[in-house]
């Protein structure tokens, strides 16, 4: 006899065994370094004591230097960045010095609590035992708690260096002067004039008397030379950037990625040569040494406003595209485009040669009232050139409004309404500072104008590109998104969500430095928003409890991966381990749900203990919880725990017909709060779990999974009742899913006046084809009875009470052929009359069936015949 051949073990994917193979790996690894951290010995506690009273010191130094009140904006920076190393290491010191506090207080409590002194006294090894780990426990809590008194103190100077820079700032800044209109203020000037003119003369004079020297020399021909290199660069970008224009205007391409690589193009066209001329012209000076350290500012801010002139236009010229509408990434109209591009050139240039004039007074150091004035005036000449603007771009909405077809029609110009709302707002603050004295704030005001309209468009622009580029770039049939395909296997809809999910990414990134640019000038600087970030990503303490954003993603990692890893067992139990054995389906389904269960738990500790909760805290948010239970969340918590009875006692089971109120079907899924029903129709009844503990379900396999069929048939009692019990035993017995034990039972339930009626009962294997099965006899029933009726004749109608009016239709048929008789046939046409008369007894086939009840009849039936044919 040959043996029985066993399972067949079948053959595990590849990237399951990786994924079990890695995570193996990963135990190990988490095993070993247990282990090490387990077996390193703990660091001497005197070495950070030593560390500790260092930082300590340092932070006295620093406090004692800011309680200084004359500290300057550098002083106060300097302090800042000395600072920052301590607070640095005060967090490291904590986060190493906290796990052994927990060490050394875990090893004394294995001690057990202290004996009374009434109690016997412990060994003398136990004693000191207890004595060194009570000075360990104590000294590691000693340094735990002072480290934390160190790091409180040093976050609290950090603030107060922000503070103080920050009112230093607006104290310079709204800092109120001489106002232009005191007369005083002229007389000054006039009088310091001669010889604010004599220092220009004396310094530039002799700066370029030297530069005329050096031109003899090596150093004249590297000056030369880079000056004729930025000439150069100058007729480079005047006599080709037109032609990279009408080149770009006069393509069909109006695709926006397009549009946008242009704009990038042309800012790079129009700025990146002036950029470079200028910084030949500096790098030249400076290595030939001609640029003395009061010529330098002037040298600086020439070549820089040279460049930045440069990149406002390109960058404006990008953006709004003058009389190239095709090409236009802001929707306004061409006169529009044109007046902004020349508005933020114009105030650029305006600032470039504030800047200039700036740094030539500081370098001749002109007298206070020059500098006012000189300042006070630009200022006017900036609000001057921005009120102009915003009357050119109001007369073009104008000229606009009157070419359109009526007043409802939109203005694309209309957009920019808030923006030349917020200009007017800003030179009517200009000329009211500059008037009121607050020449500096005025100055800065105008420097802002600039640098916020540089970093705008500037971002509108990157934007742009990476809002449309990063999706065409990951998705479509570009190379990237191909190689990602064909490279990492992964799905066009999984690169559709990581395009839009990197594109949100890199635009909060943008917001986030615009923010920042925009802000450094009011004192907000980078790093001060880092150590935020910092302080947040490793923890803060609120109300005694530390909140850290690196702990919160931990451990959202930790439960995603338990998720992960939940999910991927249940789909191992449920598609490759439980069909192998010969549980029902029910069975499995309760097995994978309460995996699930012990997997959801489990990340949910693992979260939780990389949160570094405790026990106490989290016995308050259950005591909190259960309070919102017993309000609000007394139905979910219901329905969880009755969807655990389901699983436990089974009295439905996936797979199983149940009956529920007015809703039958199969259960197809028994969830954490409802269960799936899928009826009949093909649509899903959930049913909430409490509902099927506490109300009344009939299941119809809850035993087993035989059904019962009921066939009730109604005949006419003229049948033989034997002959009808015979048929149903016959078609039942027949038919091939009819189960023989039990036999098939029919049963004589009734005589009534005209027919006689019975039940067919019979049991099928599976309760899935009962529908099928009646079906079926049903038929057979069907096909049997009309063979076993007899043939019937045609239907008569008759009506009865009708002699009368028979009677009085013959008198007026005798009549009127006697009256026919005598009066004899007449001509023309009257003729015509008797045949009518015979039309008229000869009637059409519908009147003959109307007049038909007039006929003679046969005598009436039996009624209970009669009513056994209706």
């Amino acid at each position: 006899m040959a043996a029985r051949p066993g399972p067949v073990p079948f053959p595990m994917p590849r990237a399951l065994a990786r994924v079990f193979a890695a995570l193996a790996l990963l135990v190990m690894v988490l095993l070993a370094a247990g282990q090490g951290l387990a077996q390193q010995p703990p660091a001497d506690a005197s070495s950070a004591r030593a560390r500790l009273d260092a930082i300590r010191l340092e932070l006295a130094q620093i406090e004692a230097t800011l309680a200084a009140p004359t500290a300057t904006e550098a002083e106060l920076q300097r302090q800042r960045m000395r600072l920052q190393p301590s607070l640095d290491q005060l967090r490291q010191l904590i986060e190493e010095q906290a796990p052994r506090v927990d060490q050394a207080r875990v090893r004394l409590e294995q001690l057990g609590p202290k004996p009374e002194a009434s109690a016997p006294p412990e060994n003398a090894e136990v004693l000191r035992e207890r004595e060194a780990r009570s000075k360990a426990f104590s000294d590691a809590d000693e340094t735990l708690k002072i480290g934390r008194a160190a790091f409180a103190q040093a976050e609290q100077l950090q603030t107060a260096i922000a503070d103080r820079r920050r009112a230093l700032f607006a104290q310079t800044l709204f800092a109120a002067g001489p106002t232009v209109l005191s007369p005083d203020m002229w007389s000054n000037a006039f009088s310091t004039a001669p010889e604010d003119l004599r220092a220009s003369g004396y310094i530039f004079g002799g700066w370029l008397s030297g530069v005329a020297t050096a031109m003899s020399d090596l150093r004249g021909g590297l000056v030369a030379l880079s000056f004729l290199g930025a000439l150069l660069l100058y007729l480079i970008r005047r006599r080709y950037l037109p032609r990279f224009k009408a080149r770009f205007s006069n393509t069909q391409d109006t695709d926006s990625l397009h549009c946008l690589y242009i704009a990038f193009a042309h800012v790079v066209a129009g700025a990146a040569p002036p950029a470079l001329a200028s910084w030949l012209i500096y790098a030249a000076l400076n290595t030939a040494g001609l640029l003395p350290l009061r010529i330098q500012p002037v040298v600086t801010a020439v070549v820089a406003g040279l460049a930045v002139v440069a990149f406002v236009q390109a960058l404006l010229d990008a953006l709004f595209a003058p009389s190239q509408p095709q090409r236009r990434l802001v929707s306004v109209m061409d006169s529009t485009a044109s007046t902004v591009v020349w508005l933020g050139t114009s105030l650029a240039g305006v600032l470039s040669i504030s800047k200039v004039l700036e740094a030539w007074l500081t370098a001749i150091a002109a007298g206070l009232a020059v500098s006012i004035i000189l300042r006070s005036v630009l200022v006017i000449i900036f609000a001057v050139t921005l009120v102009v603007g915003l009357y050119r771009l109001r007369d073009n909405e104008e000229i606009e409004e009157e070419a359109c077809l009526g007043p409802y029609v939109a203005v694309e110009g209309a957009s920019l309404g808030p923006i030349r709302l917020v200009g007017w707002l800003i030179g009517i603050v200009l000329s009211l500072s500059v008037l009121g004295g607050y020449v500096v704030f005025a100055s800065f005001l105008t420097e802002q104008v600039i640098w916020i309209g540089m970093v705008a468009c500037s971002l509108v622009l990157i934007y742009q590109l990476v809002d449309q580029g990063i999706p065409h770039a990951m998705t479509g049939k570009g190379q990237l998104a191909l190689t990602l395909k064909a490279g990492l296997g992964i799905r066009a809809q999984t690169l559709d969500k990581i395009a839009v999910i990197a594109a949100g990414l890199l635009k909060l990134m943008l917001i986030i430095v615009g923010f920042l640019l925009v802000m450094a000038p009011w004192g907000l600087e980078s790093t001060d928003f880092v150590t935020s970030l910092r302080a947040a990503f490793f923890g803060f303490q609120v109300g005694g409890v530390t909140i850290s954003l690196s702990s919160i993603i931990f451990g959202g990692l930790l439960f995603a991966a338990g998720l992960t890893a939940t999910r991927s067992l249940q789909g191992w139990l449920e598609v490759k381990f439980l069909p192998t054995t010969q549980l029902d389906t029910g069975l499995r389904n309760s097995i994978t749900t309460a995996a699930g269960y012990v997997g959801y738990l489990a990340a949910m500790a693992l979260a939780v203990s990389a949160l570094g909760l405790s026990l106490e805290r989290l016995t308050l948010v259950a005591s909190a919880l259960s309070v919102g239970i017993g309000f609000g969340l007394q139905s979910v918590v219901s329905n969880f725990v009755s969807g655990l009875i389901l699983l436990w006692e089974r009295p439905i089971r996936v797979g199983d017909q149940v009956v529920v109120g007015d809703a039958e079907g199969i259960v197809k899924k028994i969830n954490v709060r409802s269960t799936e029903i899928a009826t009949f129709d093909r649509s899903s009844v959930i049913v909430p779990n409490s509902n099927l503990i506490s109300g009344v379900v009939r299941n119809r396999v809850r035993n087993d999974r035989t059904g019962r069929i009921l066939i009730s048939l109604s005949v006419p009692r003229s049948f033989e009742a034997g002959a009808v019990r015979n048929l149903l035993s016959e078609v039942a017995n027949a038919h091939g899913d009819v189960m023989q034990k039990p036999p098939p039972t029919i049963l004589f339930k009734k005589i009534g006046t005209a027919t006689m009626d019975f039940d067919l009962v019979c049991v099928v294997a599976d309760v899935d084809i009962v529908g099928r099965v009646t079906s079926d006899l049903n038929f057979a029933i069907h096909k049997r009875l009309t063979e076993m009726e007899p043939a019937s004749g045609t239907p008569e109608l008759l009506v009865k009470g009708l002699e009368g009016v028979e009677q009085s239709l013959g008198s007026i048929a005798a009549a009127v052929n006697r009256e026919g008789a005598v009066m004899g046939p007449r001509p023309g046409p009257p003729a015509k009359a008797p045949s009518r008369s015979r039309r008229r007894a000869e009637p059409s086939e519908d009147e003959s069936e109307a007049e038909a009840p007039a006929a003679p009849a046969a005598p009436a039936p039996d009624p209970v015949k009669d009513d056994s044919k209706e």
